[in-house]
C-alpha cells in the first residue's frame, strides 16, 4: 500500500470522517489523513492486538488508536511527558532503532511524520522485523514531494534533523524494507504528487504513507538472510 497526499480536500474529508465517528482529530490538521488512512488499514486487526508507536511523540496515534478500541498499545521516544496514571497506553523514554522489548512482541508498528526526522533507515527496519511477529504490519508516513527539495541543515525542528524524501528515495527505502523480510501490502507504483498540501519552515511538500507486511517467519528470515 502506498498512498501520496495528493489534494487539500483530501485533508477535510479525513478530518470529517473522524469526527463524524466521534474520533479524536490531530493536533496538525493535515496528519488527519494520515491517522485516516491508519484506520482503514487497521479495520480487521483484533483490538486485543499488541501496537508499538515508534517515535510516539505527543501521544496523538496512541489517543487515535486507543479510541478506535485498541487495549495493547505502547509508545517510544526518545523524551517523553510525565505519565497520566489513566493513560489507555504505556509510555517508554528510547532510541526507537534499539528499543527494549522481546522479540517478536508486536502484531503493528506505527510510525507517523517521524523517519525523517533523522532515523537510520536500516536500523529501523532492523528493528521493526526484530519487534513484529511473523505477518506483523508495518506503517509508516513521512514528508515527500517527488523531486529533492534541499533543507538547510540549520533547520532542526525538534532539536532533530530534517528532510523531504524524493521519489527516488522512497524507491530506495522500499527496497530496503524488503531485505529486512517487508513487502508492501499491496504492490503497486508511488502515486504522483499534485497539490502541495503542507507548508512547514518555508517548504511545501506533502505526506506519503506506506503500509507493509512481515512477509516471512522469523525462522525463514534467518535462513534467507544467512
Amino acid at each position: 500500500m502506498i498512498r501520496v497526499l495528493q489534494y487539500q480536500r483530501e485533508v477535510e474529508l479525513a478530518t470529517q470522517a473522524i469526527q463524524m465517528q466521534g474520533l479524536p482529530t490531530h493536533l496538525t490538521v493535515q496528519k488527519n489523513w494520515d491517522q485516516w488512512l491508519l484506520a482503514q488499514c487497521l479495520m480487521t486487526v483484533d483490538r486485543r492486538s499488541p501496537i508499538i508507536d515508534l517515535g510516539c511523540g505527543d501521544g496523538c496515534t496512541l489517543e487515535f488508536l486507543a479510541a478506535l478500541g485498541f487495549q495493547n498499545l505502547t509508545g517510544v521516544d526518545l523524551e517523553i511527558p510525565a505519565q497520566a496514571s489513566d493513560r489507555p497506553y504505556q509510555l517508554y523514554a528510547a532510541d526507537m532503532h534499539t528499543t527494549p522489548f522481546p522479540d517478536h512482541t508486536f502484531a503493528v508498528a506505527v510510525s507517523v511524520s517521524v523517519i525523517e526526522h533523522g532515523a537510520n533507515l536500516k536500523a529501523f527496519f532492523q528493528e521493526a522485523d526484530r519487534l513484529l511477529r511473523s505477518h506483523g504490519l508495518l506503517f509508516i508516513t513521512t514528508d515527500y514531494w517527488q523531486q529533492q527539495i534541499p533543507i538547510d541543515p540549520a533547520i532542526k525542528p525538534f532539536n532533530l534533523p530534517w528532510k523531504i524524501f524524493s521519489y527516488s528515495e522512497i524507491e530506495t527505502m522500499i527496497t530496503l524494507a524488503a531485505v529486512h523480510g517487508f513487502r508492501l501490502i499491496t504492490a503497486q507504483p508511488i502515486p504522483e504528487c499534485i497539490e502541495t498540501t503542507v507548508d512547514w519552515h518555508a517548504q511545501q511538500y506533502t505526506f506519503i504513507a506506506l503500509g507493509f507486511q512481515k512477509s516471512t517467519s522469523p525462522r525463514e528470515h534467518n535462513r534467507r538472510s544467512s
